[in-house]
């Protein structure tokens, strides 16, 4: 690598740390971050994704995340650093992605800046660890080898593409934008448009067909595509098309400064018919990835993640038309040096004030549990099975699956089956639940507490039980839910 692109790299390293160490100590942001960790522990403890543990999400965050923790040793802290450090290569890609698109350094400079602020301001838009900020990685990059390369690399592009649908199927829509410019671009010459096209097509193919194949040789494809596909199309969509526009409002408001100063400067700048060209089609992939999001009928803030390249990547291509003078003098770097300081610093004293029950919870259990013993937690904290190093009693980690009705049905969960199941592991010598959490009216909560008396208070809210009586082994468990 050249000296003056790794000191670049190394420059967007050291910005979304900067901006984001201050969240790196709490022990919970969101609780999606700690299902990733928990599956982690588990598939590396042997453990089959699908099988003997169960989510909603493709594998790739999970093989993510079991790496993180073989190369960090699992603290919280390290993997959030990890996370930070994804979002400054994230950054550095999409300077590399702008340069080549519009020819100006100072517009890849402006691009990285904005996508690492985007992703490290906002606790559930980046600050908290998600897919999303790791599979714009591989679309970032795949933008860079294609639509933004003098000379395009398809095949690569494609690879890329399809290792980010591993981590998320989302990644559809880019794929979907990057395929429309490949025909556009071949417009002239259709034999090269059929060849390439085909070309990328395939490449994206390759990571789902080689995932198709591993679950093929654990015996589990029927598993692959019941949870890959069939438990997706079983939620019922949740907002009107009124909602779903109001839910895009609230990112352009959220963001608002920096869109509209990059449509401030695209009106003021002078570009030129490539620049116009990049601009068109970051539209474009703006709109496919929007249709995307509003389709799932949610409003998870980290959804709209997938939002933030295209809007750096705008935003540091108008602002450079007009700005590329005043931006290369040295107070700007000083400025965006003293803004990244001054948002970890607040970010440190928003979380030093947040109650960390999960960790209270943990140190309460380490001093309980016997080795080779573990715990059921109804209290929706599954990242004190991380802090204790505990395998997970149930393949559902995410506690809400197993507890709310919208989840058990989605996975057709037998919940009287997973309650016998789990009180028939021996192993399983504490609960913990949290007064008044809607999971106890569940019928897995109300059959596991019959089965376990209150020894105390963890703290105001949670309570822990202890076990009246020994199980027995747990049975062998099915591929598949009742009623497959």
């Amino acid at each position: 690598m050249p000296k003056r692109a790794l000191l670049t790299l190394i420059a967007f390293l050291a910005l979304a740390t900067a901006m984001r160490w201050g969240s790196f100590f709490v022990s919970v942001i969101d609780h999606d971050e700690s299902t990733y960790i928990v599956i982690a522990d588990e598939l590396l403890r042997g453990e089959t994704y699908l099988r003997d543990v169960i989510d909603t999400k493709p594998i790739g965050i999970f093989w993510i995340y079991a790496l993180l923790i073989q190369l960090t040793g699992g603290s919280i802290f390290a993997l959030r650093l990890a996370a930070a450090l994804v979002v400054g290569l994230g950054g550095w890609v999409a300077c590399v992605v702008n340069r080549r698109a519009t020819g100006s350094d100072m517009a890849g400079y402006v691009a990285g800046v904005v996508y690492v602020l985007m992703t490290s301001v906002f606790t559930y838009y980046g600050i908290s660890p998600n897919t999303e900020i790791f599979f714009n990685l591989f679309t970032l990059g795949a933008l860079a080898i294609s639509v933004a390369a003098p000379r395009k690399h398809w095949g690569w592009a494609g690879i890329l593409l399809g290792l980010g649908f591993l981590i998320k199927p989302f990644v559809a829509a880019e794929a979907l934008a990057i395929g429309l410019y490949l025909l556009w671009y071949y417009r002239q010459a259709p034999v090269r448009m059929v060849a390439n096209g085909l070309l990328l097509t395939l490449a994206f193919l390759l990571p789902l067909a080689g995932l198709v194949a591993y679950y093929r040789h654990l015996g589990l494809p029927d598993a692959l595509y019941f949870y890959g596909v069939e438990v997706a199309l079983a939620y019922p969509v949740e907002l009107s098309w009124p909602l779903r526009l109001k839910y895009m409002g609230d990112y352009l408001l959220r963001y608002a400064p920096l869109i509209l100063l990059g449509g401030w400067a695209q009106v003021r700048g002078r570009s030129d018919s490539k620049e116009r060209t990049w601009v068109r089609y970051l539209l474009l992939q703006a709109v496919l990835v929007s249709i995307m999001i509003l389709l799932t009928g949610k409003r998870f803030g980290h959804y709209q993640i997938q939002l933030h390249p295209v809007v750096a990547l705008w935003v540091g291509s108008a602002v450079a038309t007009v700005w590329t003078d005043a931006l290369r003098r040295r107070w700007v770097a000083y400025a965006v040096a003293a803004v990244a300081v001054a948002i970890g610093l607040a970010h440190a004293a928003y979380y030093a004030k947040k109650d960390d029950a999960p960790r209270r919870t943990a140190a309460w259990l380490t001093q309980r549990l016997d080795p080779g013993e573990t715990f059921v937690g109804v209290n929706g904290f599954q990242i004190v099975y991380h802090l204790t190093d505990r395998p997970v009693p149930t393949p559902y980690v995410h506690s809400s699956l197993l507890f709310e009705p919208t989840h058990h049905r989605a996975f057709r969960i037998d919940q009287a089956r997973e309650a016998a199941y789990i009180l028939a592991d021996p192993t399983v010598r504490y609960l913990v639940a949290r007064a008044g959490d809607p999971a106890l009216d569940s019928r897995v909560a109300r059959t596991l507490l019959e089965a376990f008396e209150p020894v105390g208070q963890i703290d105001a809210e949670t309570t822990a039980y202890r076990r009246l009586s020994p199980g027995s082994r747990p049975p062998a468990r099915t591929i598949l839910p009742s009623g497959r």
